[in-house]
């Protein structure tokens, strides 16, 4: 396995400059294959969002029938982003780098791309491999929805019981409310508002709960 520590994307004829790229919401996972030689290259493209949706999507993509399922992907931002890429085998620098640099070159975050090549017979060589799993990488990027990342604050909220179901149409009204936990003295809430919003809305949290509302953690990212 080959793997990269952090990366600093660059751009393409969509952005320029630090914009950063992610996948569009409602874009799930995208195939392309490309026939080089008689072997098949099977490039998928996913939105990952943690080293376990990567985990999980390399488990499903991989085929007992393949020879190889090489892969780039690129996790959060800043300081603590994650890139990485995998040979699985293929010769070292061949395929997981160039898979890697696709995503980095048009600086898209939060997403994978897994190729899985079938074996044709015919050897590629070095050049030949690179230009493989880079052209396959680089196409089925060419179909993404593409937008602009932006920031967002993940609020982990701790309420008194007797608050929540006064405060809860405000939390969904600023922002979007995932997970819910309900016991028996406390409800804990998770939101997520703009990176913009985030002051204000605690403030607005505050006010409404008398301070009384207990913010358990704060996560920031990109979406």
């Amino acid at each position: 396995m080959v793997e990269s520590g952090p990366v600093v994307g660059g751009g393409d004829a969509r952005g320029s400059g630090s914009a950063t790229f992610v996948l569009d919401a409602d874009c799930g996972e995208l195939v392309e294959t490309v026939t080089i030689r008689r072997s098949r290259f099977v490039a998928t493209l996913a939105p990952v969002a943690s080293e376990q949706e990567l985990a999980a999507l390399l488990d499903a993509v991989r085929d007992p029938a393949a020879n190889h399922a090489c892969w780039g992907a690129v996790i959060g931002n800043g300081p603590q982003q994650i890139a990485r890429c995998s040979d699985d085998g293929e010769p070292s620098g061949t395929s997981g780098p160039p898979i890697l640099a696709a995503l980095t070159s048009r600086a898209v975050v939060n997403a994978a791309i897994v190729v899985v090549r079938y074996f044709g017979g015919i050897k590629l060589g070095a050049g030949g491999l690179v230009r493989a799993y880079g052209g396959a990488a680089a196409s089925v990027l060419d179909r993404a929805p593409l937008r602009r990342a932006e920031p967002v604050s993940l609020i982990r909220l701790r309420l008194p019981v007797g608050d929540a179901g006064r405060v809860e149409k405000a939390l969904y009204a600023a922002g979007e409310v995932g997970a819910v936990d309900y016991g028996p003295a406390y409800a804990e809430y998770t939101v997520q508002v703009s990176g913009d919003g985030e002051a204000a809305f605690v403030d607005r949290l505050m006010s409404l709960t008398s301070g009384a509302a207990e913010i358990v953690e704060v996560a920031h990212r990109l979406a």
